[in-house]
């Protein structure tokens, strides 16, 4: 018994415990979240080593030999030892792949001398402390600050920029990482407000949980990432070497360089504040000014900076004032330092959109298009081994390999010439992977980043300027169904899933290969499972080509594809439209907003809100409407959608102008937005009220019916509650002076043009000129007025360094910090790969852009359209409706008043399912909002199916799974899936749980 006790305490060297079955539990224990030796990040420590899978099965197997006395205790110690070493050097990485990486750290980096960067991944198994984190009744198991200190070694001689990140996961679809929390300052010391960050960063995870799983779920934390850059700043003589100005104007300031090579910086700034220059003084005992305020670059690097605004300092209540002789206001940045001498004022000039002219600009910038083939590794990473590109009018480009990306962008540096790059959905995906290259070796870059997607990006190197965009932020739509649309070359198909790693690649299928889904289902509690089982299926065709030829041939015809639609959607709208897609369009909602500024009659003005309106017209902002009356339907169900919705409010409605005044009641003979209540007549919902009036509480919408309710609403929302029984008191509003038809030149120069070429005798067809209509009608431009001001900035920077730096930075009692001429929350920093990179988030207000108030006028109409279409039919009673469309149980309306009231014209209801006129359901289930099935006969006497769940693959739904999910309250539906998880310079896949219940 000794002897096992003093084997299984050799292993855990931090307890002092003489307890032989606490150990014999403990010791050698594999987790879930236990991580082989393959996955644990090079050059871990040895705590990191012996917690691995590998080691503790081995362990098992020596304690059992141990303990039937089949070996000593000194052989096995001796071979545990001998395991360690073994998995040792498996997990070291060569000693010249790393000089090779240091190598690259130091020419990655110009003026910041990084000495050593690496990352330590860890689990809660390398932890001996660990403490339970409670909020809002969630609890979870994490590291001590303590326990993480240990894998951490200090060289005081050095800056520390070193972060802790906690991944956690919930059962089935849930995964956040927190923001990176410093555990160490800049001196390397440990950071005392550790806990407190760490609380404030799991808290804003935890919120989001209820919106993935259940209440009662349990939540892990399954990662915890230190990344640690250890460097130095190298002093500079000068931020601009070849200048020998002495000021630079920059947008909004002007900025004294202390450019004289043969003087200290720091004595020129204090002469030239005026004071006297004492090499044994500190800098503010020489100043004659009282208050000093120190900036730094926003994003550490002097290219990025352009105005105030990319300018970083500590919060000072002084921020907001002009003053530059009574402040002294340094630039300072690696060892050199300046003096901000003039700021210039921030001019606010009350913003209106009136009618602009459409320019075409033709520029001369190289068009290059380009896919990116990928294989999913072990670790679930998205792997690029192809890509293949072709300029406007040459042939087909291509790379292989594992340098693929690095030579392909190598490529397009080497052009020297400005260049547009697209990628059919780049923005979620194949940007995300050429975009670190690019970014290494570029001067500076700048993007703009929504949900993740690169929506825009422009990178700026020696010789030229590389923009990219995507296409599908445009059509909206597949490659597929837009290359079948626009009539080009046709989108292959490719078995993805035959690819696992890079031998794959040159193998040869006798006969080319399908893939095929088959759905398996199976029951465990209340809850049934369904998952998506493939299989491969040999074709009849010989096959005597590699994976890789396969590839090229699949990827060159994606390729070919996306610039014949590309470009013959740009030529359609250039000639039927008269405008050109310039460089900074990059989205069809922009596409859209010019043609309406361009459509709007001289006099017409559209006021734009300041910020403090904007805040009060923001709540009168209303979603589509969604209402499900959940169950199911055996009977006749009619669906009817309105034709345009949007455009037909837009055209069929008025909508106000002009600059708006305060008011405290109502004059229905003008628009505005009003804050109110509204009271019903009835102390109970009437029979046939129909719920069109919305109302927001605790954030979420509801459509249902209230006695009284205080809300901010639009003249047209408030025309449906007159007409629904509600009495209004009106506490306050704005109202417009003007209002007319002032869209109707946009909607009839695209509906008529979407008219002409529904049925055309074109030469092609379907007729792509209707498509393009169809694109920028559906854009609308309304989805502009309403679009919100930006409210943070995303970044994508140097890994801990910038983090660091704006740690250094003091803040106030609300944690903001200055930023310009602005207060703002200190930036918020997050992981991007724990390699090179870091996303930075900076939370602001800014104005608004675009006249909010139309959109909201739109959107109101939009309902006080539907809402006036469904009154015509007394009795109507509507069992599911979402924005644009209803399903109606027929025997509460005059069927034959209801067809004849059907048609194709504008803001007309529309009874077609397909291409089924007047199609009626006989069988519906409704499981809530985005949730539903039904089934019709069509107009060849075939029964079809339609299946609908927000947020699951079609082809994964069936009838019976919602007939087995309305059964009874209580069952749930679980899907199993793949995701691609965008991570902005890596992306990964994932695989998810998405439970749905009736809601």
């Amino acid at each position: 018994m000794n002897k096992e006790l003093e084997f299984l305490k050799n292993e855990v060297s931090y307890t002092e415990t003489e307890d032989l079955d606490f150990l014999k539990s403990e010791v050698f224990k594999i987790h879930p979240y236990t991580r082989s030796i393959e996955k644990l990040e090079k050059n871990s420590t040895e705590n990191s080593i012996r917690s691995t899978i590998e080691y503790n099965q081995y362990g098992q197997e020596i304690y059992s030999k141990l303990s039937s006395n089949q070996i000593e205790l000194e052989e096995a110690k001796q071979l545990m030892h001998k395991k360690f070493i073994q998995l040792r050097n498996k997990n070291r990485v060569p000693l010249k792949r790393k000089r090779k990486k240091k190598l690259k750290f130091d020419h990655d980096v110009e003026t910041l001398i990084i000495h050593k960067k690496y990352k330590i991944d860890l689990n809660l198994c390398n932890m001996d402390e660990t403490q339970t984190f409670t909020h809002k009744d969630i609890s979870i198991i994490i590291p001590t600050r303590k326990s993480i200190l240990k894998h951490i070694h200090v060289d005081r001689k050095y800056n520390y920029y070193c972060f802790v990140t906690l991944t956690l996961t919930g059962p089935t679809i849930f995964g956040g990482v927190t923001s990176k929390v410093p555990i160490l300052n800049v001196q390397g010391i440990p950071n005392n407000d550790y806990d407190e960050r760490m609380t404030k960063a799991l808290n804003d995870i935890i919120e989001r949980i209820p919106d993935y799983e259940e209440k009662e779920s349990n939540i892990v934390c399954t990662r915890i990432l230190i990344t640690i850059t250890q460097a130095t700043w190298k002093s500079i003589d000068n931020w601009y070497p070849k200048t020998t100005r002495k000021f630079k104007k920059f947008k909004d300031f002007t900025l004294f360089l202390a450019s004289n090579r043969n003087e200290n910086c720091l004595k020129q700034c204090v002469e030239k504040l005026g004071g006297k220059w004492n090499y044994n003084k500190k800098l503010e005992d020489m100043l004659p000014q009282k208050k000093i305020i120190t900036y730094i670059p926003a994003l550490m690097d002097i290219q990025y900076v352009n105005s105030m605004e990319d300018l970083i300092t500590d919060y000072n209540e002084e921020i907001y004032s002009l003053d530059c002789k009574n402040i002294a206001r340094l630039l300072k940045w690696n060892g050199h330092i300046g003096v901000i001498t003039k700021l210039d004022p921030t001019r606010k000039i009350g913003k209106i959109q009136k009618q602009k002219r459409l320019e075409v600009e033709d520029t001369n910038t190289e068009e290059i298009f380009f896919d990116i083939e990928s294989f999913t590794n072990e670790k679930n990473f998205q792997i690029p081994y192809l890509i293949c590109w072709s300029k406007t009018n040459g042939s087909i480009h291509k790379r292989i390999g594992k340098n693929c990306i690095n030579d392909f962008v190598q490529y397009i540096i080497n052009l020297k010439k400005n260049v547009i790059l697209y990628a059919w959905f780049g923005s979620g995906y194949d940007y995300q992977h050429v975009l670190p290259y690019f970014k290494k070796k570029c001067i500076k870059d700048k993007y703009i980043i929504k949900n993740n997607m690169i929506t825009y990006s422009e990178l700026y190197f020696k010789h030229s300027k590389i923009i990219l965009k995507d296409p599908f932020l445009f059509i909206l739509t597949s490659l597929d169904k837009a290359a079948k649309a626009f009539n080009v070359i046709n989108k292959g198909s490719f078995p993805h899933s035959l690819i696992k790693d890079w031998p794959d690649l040159q193998k040869i299928y006798p006969h080319w290969i399908k893939t095929q889904r088959k759905i398996i289902e199976f029951k465990h509690d209340n809850k049934l499972n369904i998952k998506i089982n493939t299989t491969l299926e040999e074709d009849n065709i010989t096959n005597n080509s590699t994976i890789i030829e396969k590839a090229i041939e699949y990827c060159s015809i994606d390729v070919i594809a996306m610039k014949q639609v590309w470009q013959k959607f740009k030529k359609l709208v250039k000639e039927n439209l008269q405008i050109s897609i310039s460089e900074k369009t990059f989205t069809l909602s922009q596409l859209s907003m010019k043609i309406m500024e361009a459509s709007l009659d001289r006099n017409i003005e559209l006021y734009v809100p300041t910020s403090e309106e904007y805040q009060f017209i923001r709540n009168s902002i209303y979603g589509g409407r969604v209402a499900a009356k959940n169950g199911t339907y055996n009977e006749e169900i009619v669906y009817a959608d309105v034709v345009s919705l949007y455009p037909s409010a837009m055209k069929l409605l008025e909508h106000s102008y002009g600059k708006p005044s305060k008011v405290f009641s109502i004059n229905f003979n003008k628009h505005g937005i009003y804050d109110v209540t509204l009271i019903h007549k009835s102390n109970s919902k009437p029979n046939h009220y129909l719920e069109f009036v919305p109302r927001r509480i605790d954030k979420k919408l509801i459509w249902s019916w209230f006695k009284e309710h205080r809300g901010t609403y639009h003249t047209y929302d408030l025309l449906i509650a007159i007409q629904e029984g509600f009495e209004i008191i009106c506490h306050s509003g704005i109202e417009y002076p003007n209002k007319g038809y002032i869209f109707n030149n946009f909607i009839d120069k695209l509906y008529t043009l979407k008219d002409i070429h529904t049925n055309c005798k074109c030469k092609e067809q379907p007729c792509p000129i209707r498509m393009v209509a169809k694109i920028a009608l559906n854009g609308g431009g309304y989805g502009k007025f309403v679009q919100k001001p930006i409210d943070k900035e995303v970044y994508i920077v140097k890994r801990d360094v910038v983090a660091g730096e704006c740690e250094n930075l003091s803040q106030n009692e609300n944690g903001e910090i200055c930023i310009g001429k602005r207060i703002v929350k200190k930036p918020k920093f997050f992981n991007l790969d724990g390699e090179d990179y870091d996303k930075m988030i900076i939370e602001r207000d800014d104005d608004p852009i675009y006249s909010t108030q139309c959109g909201v006028s739109i959107l109101s109409a939009s309902r006080y359209r539907l809402y006036n279409l469904c009154k015509k039919f007394e009795g109507l009673e509507i069992i599911y409706s979402d924005t644009d469309s209803i399903f109606v149980r027929k025997n509460t309306i005059d069927w034959e008043l209801f067809k004849n009231t059907c048609g194709k014209n504008l803001g007309e209801l529309d009874s077609t399912i397909d291409k089924t006129k007047n199609a009626i359901i006989h069988y519906m289930l409704i499981g809530g909002p985005k949730m539903y099935a039904f089934q019709y006969k069509n107009n060849k006497n075939n029964i079809i199916t339609k299946l609908h769940c927000k947020g699951v693959p079609t082809f994964m739904l069936s009838i019976d799974q919602f007939e087995y999910l309305l059964h009874k309250k209580d069952r749930k539906l679980a899907y199993h899936f793949e995701i691609i998880r965008r991570k902005l310079v890596t992306v990964t896949t994932d695989k998810i749980i998405k439970d749905i219940k009736q809601t």
